[in-house]
C-alpha cells in the first residue's frame, strides 16, 4: 500500500520562504509560482507584494538600458539587458534611446540628434516597461522656436504607494534650456498631458546633459555650457520653481549627481585615479555649500591597468550606493559600501549605460479552461 503524500504546507509557511527569494533574481519567483495555482495566487497577492519590499526595502539592479547608433538612418536602438537568469529575449526599441529610468519605467526619446543642439521642434517622448515590452508615447509638447537643450525625467506620481510602481500613476519631467532662458512642462499619466510652461532666466548657452537625480521633492539635472563650465539646475517639484546650483570645485568635467546615503543630495566627481563624494550641506552659518565626504582610489575598483573612460552612480535610496565604471577592459559595477565590484555581461565600458532599477513580481492570469498560466509582467 503506498504510502500517502504529506499534507501541503499552510499558505502561511509558504509565503515565509517565497517573500525570502533574493529580490536581484525574479527568475526564481516566477519559477516557484509555476508549481502550482496556490502558489501562482500567493505570488500575485499584493499581500506578497507589500511583505517583499517590506523585507527588501532596497529595490535591485535588474539590468540595464544600453542606447547607440546603428548607423541604419533608424535614430538610434535602445537595448534592456536582464541581469538575472531570464530566458526571454532582451528587449529592443528600435527609433528610441533612454534618457531616464526609474521605478521600473524607462523614459525614452525618438530620433536622438548627434549634435550638441537640438533642431527647432520637440522630440517624441515615451516611457517604457522594458520586462513587460509595454510603450506608452506621450503627447507632444509644444515647439519651441530656434535650438536648444534640455533633460527630462521619470517618476512615480505622488499617489503611488510603491508596491507595483510599473502599473501606478506617473509624473515626467521635461526641461528645455535655450540663450534666451529655460522652461520647464510637467506631465501626468492621469491627466495624460503636459502642464503650461515655468519660465526662468537663463543667460548660458548649455548643450550638454547627464543623467538626472530625484532627491527629496526636487530633481536635479547636469549641463554643460558652451564656455565649459557646469551648472547644476533644481526642479522644486512642489514650487515647479528652478534654480541653478554650481558644482563642487574639481576641475574634471565628469559629475554625476545622486542621494547620497543620508538622503539628501550627492555628487561623484572624479580626479585621475579617485573618486571625491561630495554632498550638499549647510555650513555652520546656515549657508549651503558642498562638503567633500569620502575619497575612493577607482584602481581597487577595476583590474589593474583598466583606463576609466565613464563613469555613474546608483542612488543609496534606490540601489544601495553603487558606482557603474566604463573601462577598455569590460563595464564594472561596485558596491560603495562592501567596495567589492563585479563584471558586468552584455555591456562593454563605451556603452551609453541606465540602470533599470526595480523590483519585479510577477503578475499571472490564468483562463477560467484550465489552460496553462501567462505571466503578464
Amino acid at each position: 500500500m503506498a504510502a500517502r503524500p504529506p499534507p501541503p504546507l499552510p499558505d502561511e509557511i509558504v509565503e515565509e520562504i517565497l517573500v525570502r527569494v533574493p529580490p536581484d533574481d525574479p527568475a526564481r519567483l516566477v519559477r516557484a509560482a509555476l508549481v502550482c495555482k496556490r502558489w501562482r495566487r500567493l505570488v500575485s497577492g499584493p499581500g506578497f507584494r507589500r511583505r517583499f519590499r517590506e523585507l527588501h526595502p532596497t529595490p535591485p539592479v535588474l539590468g540595464f538600458l544600453r542606447s547607440g547608433f546603428d548607423g541604419d538612418g533608424d535614430g538610434g536602438t535602445v537595448r534592456f539587458i536582464p541581469a538575472w537568469s531570464s530566458r526571454r529575449p532582451r528587449a529592443d526599441r528600435r527609433g528610441w534611446r533612454a534618457l531616464d529610468s526609474r521605478n521600473g519605467r524607462v523614459l525614452l526619446r525618438s530620433h536622438p540628434c548627434p549634435s550638441l543642439l537640438e533642431p527647432a521642434g520637440l522630440p517624441a517622448l515615451a516611457v517604457w516597461d522594458p520586462v513587460a515590452d509595454e510603450l506608452r508615447e506621450l503627447p507632444a509638447l509644444p515647439d519651441l522656436p530656434g535650438r536648444y537643450t534640455f533633460n527630462a525625467a521619470v517618476l512615480c506620481a505622488e499617489c503611488c504607494d510603491h508596491l507595483d510602481c510599473r502599473r501606478e500613476p506617473f509624473t515626467v519631467v521635461f526641461v528645455a534650456i535655450q540663450p534666451a532662458g529655460m522652461a520647464a512642462y510637467l506631465y501626468t499619466s492621469e491627466a495624460d498631458a503636459w502642464s503650461e510652461p515655468t519660465s526662468a532666466p537663463h543667460s548660458d548657452l548649455l548643450f550638454w546633459r547627464e543623467h538626472g537625480a530625484h532627491v527629496g521633492n526636487s530633481l536635479y539635472f547636469v549641463f554643460k555650457a558652451i564656455t565649459g563650465h557646469k551648472i547644476i539646475l533644481e526642479y522644486d517639484l512642489g514650487t515647479r520653481e528652478m534654480t541653478v546650483i554650481h558644482p563642487p570645485p574639481i576641475s574634471n568635467p565628469l559629475i554625476v549627481l545622486m542621494t547620497a546615503e543620508g538622503g539628501g543630495l550627492g555628487c561623484l566627481t572624479i580626479n585621475r585615479s579617485r573618486l571625491h563624494l561630495w554632498l550638499w550641506e549647510a555650513d555652520p552659518n546656515g549657508d549651503m555649500g558642498w562638503a567633500q565626504s569620502r575619497v575612493i582610489d577607482h584602481k581597487t575598483l577595476v583590474p589593474v591597468g583598466a583606463l576609466v573612460r565613464s563613469f555613474g552612480a546608483v542612488d543609496f535610496a534606490d540601489g544601495g550606493g553603487m558606482v557603474y565604471l566604463g573601462t577598455d577592459n569590460g563595464f564594472y559595477v561596485a558596491d560603495l559600501k562592501s567596495m567589492h565590484s563585479r563584471k558586468a555581461e552584455g555591456v562593454n565600458g563605451l556603452d551609453e549605460i541606465i540602470p533599470y532599477i526595480s523590483f519585479y513580481t510577477p503578475a499571472f492570469s490564468v483562463a477560467s479552461t484550465g489552460e496553462d498560466p501567462r505571466v503578464d509582467a
